[in-house]
């Protein structure tokens, strides 16, 4: 998640690490929980081979491994894209369409049967702007936004989600501990009733803003002490720790038991910028597609799989380079940017559990 990027306007690099899993040629490979992916041969429109469906749901099978899956606005062709370049499922946002406060029975069943269509499971939702801070300083509008967020929660619930994504929230100018209290008060008393009731989940990204206080370890541990609720946990993205230079694999092993959905994302850091212009200064560091960064991804993907994480794990495609600009409103994806996200799961599922048949 993010607001802005840096450019470092380096020349195109080959990071395309997935030899192994190409030389498999037309075997397929099961990864991201489940279904029979192709190896990485594209067809004719550039893009892998669905996943085997289930005849049942025409959804791929839950496994107990990370599913990888693509964070996008809802479209058809964007999730009959997700399903076609071997990603297991979507990550979808609020926006002013897909929204619960504004979509009728009819619209929802209509969301469902495409899913159902295009075999992009919808993993979970994003709740995150628009009027959601969960610990507004406004009596009126925190109550609100809570208000909101439960019918976040039932919306998620009814399109067969596990999880719910959201900011932690924030009150201006509070010191973490107050900001700490208020958000477990939340939490305890008004979401993790409705979260059993549901059997969802609700986690908060670690994207450093204004309304998101808890994103570093300090902050995020003070308030996990305070929850008692395995239904409470991250979104975790390790991008936005490396350009902070905290330690992404520590600090998901330190919280690995609260992992309940991830953002997979790089982060490139120009050094000869960043000793110019400094940490407050401009284009020193900028996101890339998982694999042409400095995350060490075999790294990250062995905490999520030694903690039996078995949720959704969402490219979030925040690449400048594989992109193309002014078209995120667009019903379908420019050919640039379907290549970013052909790429980042070209890349990942090498790392990810499958089986050759």
């Amino acid at each position: 998640m993010s607001n802005s990027h840096s450019d470092s306007g380096l020349p195109r690099r080959d990071f395309l690490r997935g030899a192994s899993a190409a030389a498999l040629g037309s075997s397929s490979l099961a990864v991201a929980g489940g279904g029979s992916f192709a190896s990485g041969a594209p067809n004719e429109g550039g893009m892998a081979r669905a996943a085997e469906a289930s005849p049942s749901t025409g959804l791929a099978p839950d496994t107990p491994y990370p599913k990888l899956a693509i964070l996008t606005p809802y479209s058809r062709p964007k999730l009959a894209f997700a399903t076609a370049a071997g990603y297991e499922g979507v990550v979808i946002p609020l926006d002013k369409f897909f929204d619960p406060d504004k979509l009728s029975d009819f619209q929802i069943d209509d969301i469902l049967s495409t899913s159902r269509e295009t075999g992009a499971r919808i993993i979970s939702i994003e709740c995150m702007w628009g009027g959601l801070n969960h610990i507004d300083p406004d009596a009126a509008a925190r109550a609100e936004a809570q208000a909101r967020f439960i019918r976040c929660l039932e919306f998620a619930h009814r399109l067969g989600c596990k999880f719910c994504g959201t900011f932690s929230g924030g009150i201006p100018g509070a010191d973490i501990d107050r900001q700490v209290k208020e958000l477990a008060a939340v939490v305890n008393e008004k979401y993790v009733p409705v979260l059993d009731k549901l059997d969802v989940s609700m986690g908060w990204e670690n994207y450093p803003t204004g309304v998101n206080f808890a994103t570093v370890p300090e902050a995020w541990e003070k308030v996990f002490e305070l929850v008692p609720s395995l239904r409470l946990g991250l979104e975790f993205d390790p991008s936005h720790l490396v350009r902070q230079f905290i330690d992404p694999y520590d600090a998901a092993w330190r919280v690995r038991d609260r992992i309940r959905a991830g953002h997979l994302k790089d982060t490139e850091i120009t050094q000869a910028v960043l000793q110019r212009v400094g940490i407050h200064g401009q284009g020193w560091w900028r996101y890339r597609i998982p694999g042409q960064g400095l995350i060490d991804w075999p790294k990250f993907i062995t905490v999520l799989l030694q903690a039996k994480f078995s949720g959704g794990v969402a490219v979030e495609h925040e690449d400048p380079f594989w992109d193309t600009p002014h078209t995120a409103s667009e019903p379908d994806f420019p050919q640039t940017r379907k290549d970013g996200f052909i790429l980042a799961h070209r890349f990942l599922r090498q790392f990810l559990p499958g089986r050759v048949s």
